[in-house]
């Protein structure tokens, strides 16, 4: 099960999205201390991101974290059970590429993902939702997932 998707501010730090999936992180309080392992488990591993590794993995309980940079955020998604490192890591390559294509952030200019993030936000929201429903990764093409948001109105 996904527990956790998470974007964040890389320079800064700073959650700009999140969802929470599963029993334990229904109120705020559990989601806030789920967080700060989070953080606490892979603070260490952001350096890494910006040098030749943009894909890391770390371990909390029998939880796996799996971070990613893209642009100037850093995705990070917690799963457990039959999601492992592998599949979560094909899941945030399909996620980079549909997220690229959707909200314009070319992988070759130095843009702005982090302003992208925040201009789309609907439509980050619409991809996660593709993506993942209710904890259990739906979707990896990226092709449907995109054709599935284009049927979607706009706001």
């Amino acid at each position: 099960m996904i527990l956790t998707f998470l974007v964040a501010s890389y320079t800064k730090g700073g959650v700009l999205f999140s969802r929470f999936f599963g029993p334990n992180l229904a109120t705020e309080a559990q989601q806030a201390t789920w967080l700060e392992r989070i953080r606490h488990a892979t603070a260490s591993e952001w350096a890494l991101l910006a040098s030749d590794y943009p894909e890391q993995v770390a371990l909390v309980d029998e939880c796996t974290i799996v971070t990613k940079l893209v642009g100037d955020v850093v995705v990070l998604v917690a799963g457990n059970r039959e999601h492992d490192a592998l599949l979560i890591l094909e899941f945030l390559r399909a996620f980079e590429t549909v997220f690229r294509k959707v909200c314009k952030v070319p992988a070759t200019k130095p843009v702005s993902a982090e302003r992208r993030v925040l201009e789309s936000y609907w439509n980050l929201c619409l991809i996660v939702d593709e993506m993942i429903d209710e904890g259990a990764i739906d979707h990896l093409d990226c092709a449907l997932i995109e054709k599935q948001i284009a049927m979607k109105p706009n706001k």
